[in-house]
Order: structure tokens, then C-alpha cells, then sequence
């Protein structure tokens, strides 16, 4: 997979791209990558057209936490054969661009055969810009595709509810509607070794500050280790990240891993001495190594 940064080359000429921000790559934007990839052709690459930064967090310059990294974006999308990443840098002169102004960009950048869309998808100066509205400022450019919001029993599929079910704590809800684990990944560090202190050795995990992490608690965890999975249970403390891996042994250090989390156990308590801590954490991992899930 090739990566562009605001820049235009031939590689992506007559192309057919799915455009958004493809936070998380849930069920929802599945969808518009499966069609996309039924568009795919000998000579038509595929690419997804995004921005960098993302728009909301210039936009309101608060602190927004992600259910993807940049970095974890790439790798999902590569891994499912997406030819290329299109980024358009996303500054004050961008923000300002009416919804004529960006179609007639993407159209000189990127020229492409076709893009696709979800239905609610915004653009262009104060998000005045509807899916219908790209349709009909393309028309003599590039063909738009418009594909319906999908749902479920609860509602809409998107990247919100899943961020609310993982401050919930609702592991499988989040990992039903992202069609896959919700998924930290970082750089192991070292830690104060309290675990290896108490006969449970831990990894403390280091991730982007911009990554969403759950509600603190004690999760059931797996993650894979020189091609070999492993279960572990991961402490979640104040964005403190440990995890005691069962049946490993080994030094982790300045590894980049990857936990998948399953589901949370319980939430992190207080213990008056070590003793009951160690029961505690033995109590989790027991729970650990017998579920089945």
C-alpha cells in the first residue's frame, strides 16, 4: 500500500475511492470498502481519501481521543489490500473551502473514476457539504456512489457508539459493532515491577495519547507474540496499562505489541495488603485461563 501526503501522482489517476475519516474501520465503513473493493480492476486501483489531521480535533483543538491511530489505520487498511492512502493536509485554508471548492480539488489532486460514500457524510466550509450534494457537484468529474448507513437492532452502526460502549466497559458490544477486537498497540516500557514483586510479572504498555482507552478495570486480553497467542489480563489504571501474560516468559522490552481486549472483568479496587491483592489477581487470572471466549 502506497501513502500520499497532499500531493498528486499518476498512481492514483482514475482510481475509484471511498472518502472519509475511517475512525475505528467499523462494520459501518466495512461496508463502503467491500464495495469498494468489488469496483477494483486490473488497471483501477482503490484508495481511501482522508485527512491529516483529522478535522474535529483542528477544528475544536480540545483533546479527542481516537478509536484508531494513524499508524493502526494504516495497518488494518493495508491488511485488507487497499491500493493507496490519499491525506489532505487539513489547516485553516482547508477549513475554509466551500463544498465547490473541495469537489473541484479532489478532482484536479486525485482525478478519480469514482467516489463512494456514506449517506451522511459532510464536507466543505461548516460541514455544509451532504453526500447528495458531492453527487451533484461532480457530475462531468467523477461518479459518486452513496451507500445507506447501516444499522443494527440498537441503532446505527458508527464510531460514537462504540466509543460509549468502551467507556462503559462493554467489551463485546464495542467488538460486535467494530467487526473485529478492540485493539491497543505500543511500545513496551518499563514499569516499577509491583507485579513481578507479587509472583505475577507485567508488561507496561505505552500507547498514543490520542488513543481511546476503555473504562479502568481488569480486562481479559490476547495478543500474539512471535506468531504464538497468548491470554493475559490487562490492568487498566488512569491510562496506567499492564498486562500479566499467562504461560509467557521473557523480556518484551521496547517491543511494539498489540492487546485485544475480550472483556472486562471487574473494576480496579483498593486492597489493604498485598496478600489480598495477590488473591485478587489470581482470582482474574484463573477466570482468565478458563474462559472459553
Amino acid at each position: 500500500m502506497r501513502i500520499f501526503h497532499n500531493r498528486t501522482d499518476p498512481f492514483i489517476y482514475d482510481s475509484v475511492c471511498a472518502l472519509g475519516n475511517f475512525d475505528g474501520i467499523h462494520r459501518g465503513h466495512m461496508e463502503i470498502i467491500e464495495r469498494l473493493k468489488k469496483l477494483r480492476s486490473k488497471n483501477r486501483k482503490i484508495g481511501i481519501i482522508t485527512f491529516k489531521p483529522s478535522p474535529v480535533s483542528f477544528l475544536h483543538k480540545n483533546e479527542i481521543f481516537f478509536l484508531t491511530t494513524t499508524a493502526e489505520k494504516e495497518r488494518i487498511l493495508d491488511a485488507i489490500e487497499i491500493d493507496f492512502i490519499f491525506y489532505f493536509k487539513f489547516d485553516n485554508e482547508f477549513a475554509e473551502k466551500s463544498p465547490e471548492q473541495f469537489v473541484q480539488l479532489v478532482y484536479e489532486t486525485i482525478k478519480p473514476h469514482a467516489l463512494i460514500v456514506g449517506e451522511n457524510f459532510h464536507f466543505g466550509k461548516g460541514r455544509k457539504g451532504s453526500a447528495d450534494l458531492l453527487d451533484k457537484l461532480a457530475r462531468g468529474k467523477f461518479d459518486v456512489e452513496i451507500i445507506s448507513t447501516i444499522r443494527d437492532q440498537e441503532g446505527i452502526i458508527s464510531s460514537t457508539r462504540i466509543r460509549e460502549l468502551l467507556l462503559l466497559g462493554n467489551i463485546p458490544g464495542a467488538n460486535r459493532i467494530l467487526g473485529r477486537n478492540y485493539a491497543l498497540s505500543g511500545k513496551v516500557i518499563k514499569g516499577k515491577g509491583k507485579g513481578t514483586t507479587l509472583g505475577f510479572p507485567t508488561i507496561n504498555l505505552s500507547v498514543e495519547k490520542e488513543k481511546l482507552l476503555p473504562l479502568d478495570g481488569v480486562y481479559e486480553v490476547k495478543l500474539v507474540i512471535d506468531n504464538t497467542p497468548y491470554k493475559g489480563a490487562m490492568f487498566l489504571s488512569h491510562n496506567n496499562i499492564e498486562v500479566h501474560i499467562l504461560d509467557f516468559s521473557g523480556n518484551l522490552y521496547d517491543q511494539e505489541i498489540t492487546v485485544e481486549l475480550i472483556r472486562r472483568i471487574r473494576s480496579i479496587k483498593k486492597f489493604p495488603d498485598d496478600n489480598l491483592l495477590k488473591k485478587a489477581i489470581s482470582e482474574d487470572i484463573d477466570k482468565i485461563s478458563h474462559s472459553k471466549i
